[in-house]
């Protein structure tokens, strides 16, 4: 989920499953600054021995 946050003056990323958020000046910024920190997220997790969380949501597209 990206939306713009007025109180930050930028926008948020939040992914829901992994309980982390990344941020940047513009939507496609902070698409790729989301991306990179699911990442290395998943590869602590790995790491770490830990599981990896089943997706809860999905997109759907109208």
């Amino acid at each position: 989920m990206v939306e713009f946050s007025t109180e930050d003056d930028a926008y948020l990323a939040k992914c829901l499953e992994l309980g982390i958020m990344a941020h940047g000046d513009s939507q496609e910024e902070t698409i790729q600054e989301i991306k990179e920190a699911v990442r290395v997220h998943l590869l602590m997790l790995i790491e770490d021995g830990e599981k990896i969380p089943q997706p809860k949501s999905m997109v759907v597209e109208l």
